[in-house]
This record gives structure tokens, C-alpha cells and sequence, in this order.
């Protein structure tokens, strides 16, 4: 685990701290966070999966397809069908 406030300030850091790992496991809002540069310059975004995607905001996923559009391959929502896609709808006009 690395805490946002222990993050190093360059690639070889991350490097380091992610140890070979493929996988980053964090919040929408982190991912979408300046700080995360250099652990996603290591480890790719290609694959997003959101759970409880009905529970946020659909403006919130925005700041996120917008900064990884290059490199992301698949999205997949999890959440309630019946509460999905009344939020989602908008993102996947988005795409």
C-alpha cells in the first residue's frame, strides 16, 4: 500500500514502490490526481473498473477519460442496473 502523502516526487520512485505491480487500485478522484503521474507513467491506465458507478457524480469520471483517453481500453461500470444507467448514459454518449 502507498499512501498519497508518501508518494515520491519522480518515476524511479514509483518504479521502485510499485515493485513490478500492473495493477493500481485507488478512488476516481486519486486517479484523476496530478500526484499520480508517475505511478501511471509506470503502470498504465488501460483498464477502469468502477464500482457503486451509480453512486458518483457523472462530472466526476470527466477529469479521468480526459487525462488517460490515450490509454484506456476498456471501462467497465459495476452497480445496480437499475440505477445505472440513468448516470452512466451521458458517459457513454461521452465515448
Amino acid at each position: 500500500m502507498i499512501r498519497s502523502d508518501k508518494f515520491g516526487k519522480d518515476i524511479m520512485d514509483a518504479e521502485r514502490r510499485l515493485s513490478g505491480s500492473r495493477v493500481i487500485l485507488c478512488t476516481l478522484s486519486m486517479l484523476s490526481n496530478d500526484k499520480m503521474a508517475n505511478y501511471t507513467s509506470v503502470a498504465p491506465v488501460e483498464t477502469v473498473i468502477v464500482d457503486e458507478a451509480s453512486q458518483i457524480e457523472v462530472g466526476d469520471y470527466f477529469p479521468m477519460l480526459s487525462r488517460y483517453q490515450q490509454s484506456i481500453r476498456k471501462l467497465v461500470f459495476i452497480g445496480d442496473d437499475k440505477q445505472c444507467w440513468c448516470f452512466l448514459s451521458p458517459i457513454l454518449d461521452y465515448l
